[in-house]
């Protein structure tokens, strides 16, 4: 099944008009896909073998008298009876407790010929007649159509149990669904390979946490919805991703706004052009102690937290750009603009309780606003067994912290980072962040295909907004080409 699924996923053309399927779409669907699946088969430019090596690979999965028809699809894919030129639609319920697949009708009858052969295949059952629709069960899935859409539905239980819900869905009138919604507006209107609206509600509840964690705990998730772009062009795949906000979520977003500036790019010049991670946010840290103890929990963790720090003081300290770099040798410094350094007397205060471990744990003054902290057993911190050593300070209006003593202050022989092409797009970014694939691939040969990439970007220029770049190193052929041939290799 697996494999014959592939083989139509690919190789499906036909030309056709506007058609109602998209009625479909459940209204309440915390997750919505749209693939423009034959751009993406042209983009990887299968030859001839490859569709060959398909087939035997659609065949292998069937028995009996299926290579006939495996032959036909083969030849003219619009045998399957389902209209894949026009997009298909992938979703998810709530908690992704059910999913679905929609796709347009070509021709009912071809279809149910098809769904014959899987029958007799014993892929699945004898269809039925339902509310509206036909119906069969096979591959652990429920399988309905009408003279306009083909779906597909999986989820927990028995999935004849989602018969009914499906002819309600295939039923819907123009909107009636999702897609009388504006969000359905943004993915018809999406002329990329990919697009995707998907909210909070979508994953389960156990990831929620971490991903609010700082959030005012009575917004309603349901009111953040990310819309998401993805395409394929020559030598690098491009990412787009908006934030749709409603009720408190647009309140918040003005706060978090001021916690965001411009970056002004001081932190390029002083790494060099083959450092393997940078990143960095222009940050006015008042704003974010701010945000932060809106939500009671962490405004608890940070009143009554066990460490004996001035945390308000080391907040409202950064102002400016914050930087993190990792370099080509194992290790990481992090550069924060500060306004004084005074706010580094604080840090006595940990003295006292750092006694209390009999040298498991010490902080040593370095010098004036300089400290190393040192845990005899890194598994203490969660860190893994063996001695670890952190470098903490300000020098020069700049907060560092580092696992690598001879990072700091270090000049930079050669290029820097701001001789990359890229460095020309950082500035005025409210944040950035740049891998070196090239500068991993010296250090880590032994990880394949690495090589073939040359870096990869993500960046924001205002709140609700980011854009993500993967470049190969290869700009003349397609991204997705590319990515397949990895895969198949």
């Amino acid at each position: 099944m697996g494999s014959l699924a592939l083989g139509m996923v690919f190789l499906l053309s036909a030309c056709g008009e506007s058609n109602p399927y998209t009625n479909a779409l459940p209204k309440d669907a915390a997750a919505v896909f749209s693939f423009d699946l034959m751009e993406m088969a042209q983009k990887c430019d299968l030859n001839d073998q490859a569709k060959q090596s398909m087939g035997q690979m659609m065949k292998s999965s069937l028995k009996g008298n299926a290579d006939a028809l495996v032959d036909k699809l083969m030849e003219n894919p619009e045998e399957s009876g389902l209209k894949l030129t026009d997009r298909v639609y992938f979703f998810g319920a709530s908690q992704m407790e059910m999913g679905g697949v929609l796709v347009r009708m070509a021709d009912k009858g071809k279809l149910e010929d098809l769904i014959a052969m899987l029958q007799e295949q014993k892929a699945c059952e004898a269809p039925a007649d339902g509310d509206g629709c036909r119906w069969t069960v096979g591959g652990g899935g429920l399988m309905a159509w009408t003279d306009d859409a083909f779906m597909m539905l999986a989820g927990n239980g028995n999935p004849k149990d989602l018969q009914h819900q499906a002819s309600m869905w295939l039923r819907q009138k123009k909107g009636e669904g999702y897609s009388g919604t504006p969000e359905f507006k943004k993915l018809e209107d999406a002329d990329e390979d990919v697009a995707m609206v998907t909210a909070l509600d979508a994953m389960p509840k156990s990831y929620w946490g971490p991903m609010t964690m700082g959030l005012p705990a009575d917004l309603n998730l349901n009111d953040l919805k990310l819309f998401t772009t993805l395409d394929f062009e020559e030598g690098k795949a491009v990412v787009e991703v908006e934030a749709l906000l409603g009720g408190k979520f647009k309140d918040l977003l003005k706060k978090q706004a001021e916690v965001s500036g411009e970056l002004d790019g001081t932190y390029l010049k002083t790494f060099p052009a083959n450092t393997v991670c940078w990143m960095a946010a222009n940050v006015n840290g008042e704003k974010a102690y701010e945000l932060l103890r809106e939500n009671p929990t962490v405004r608890q963790e940070l009143d009554n937290s066990m460490m004996p720090l001035d945390f308000e003081a080391i907040f409202k300290a950064v102002k400016g750009d914050v930087a993190v770099a990792m370099p080509v040798k194992p290790g990481f410094i992090l550069y924060a603009d500060v306004t004084n350094s005074d706010f580094m007397r604080t840090f006595e205060d940990l003295k006292p309780m750092l006694a209390m471990t009999n040298g498991q744990m010490r902080l040593v003054n370095k010098g004036e606003n300089a400290y190393q902290f040192v845990a005899a057993n890194g598994a203490m911190l969660g860190m893994g067994r063996g001695p670890v050593f952190f470098w903490l300070g300000v020098k020069d209006d700049r907060f560092y912290l580092t696992n690598q003593e001879d990072l700091i202050g270090r000049e930079v022989k050669g290029l820097s980072l701001k001789d990359c092409d890229w460095a020309k797009d950082v500035k005025d970014k409210h944040f950035y962040l740049n891998v070196n694939f090239q500068a991993l691939a010296a250090v880590l040969p032994q990880v394949p295909y690495v090589s073939m990439l040359d870096y990869l970007s993500v960046e924001s220029d205002e709140p609700t907004k980011a854009r993500m770049v993967l470049q190969l190193k290869n700009r003349k052929e397609n991204a997705l080409k590319q990515l397949v041939q990895i895969v198949n290799n």
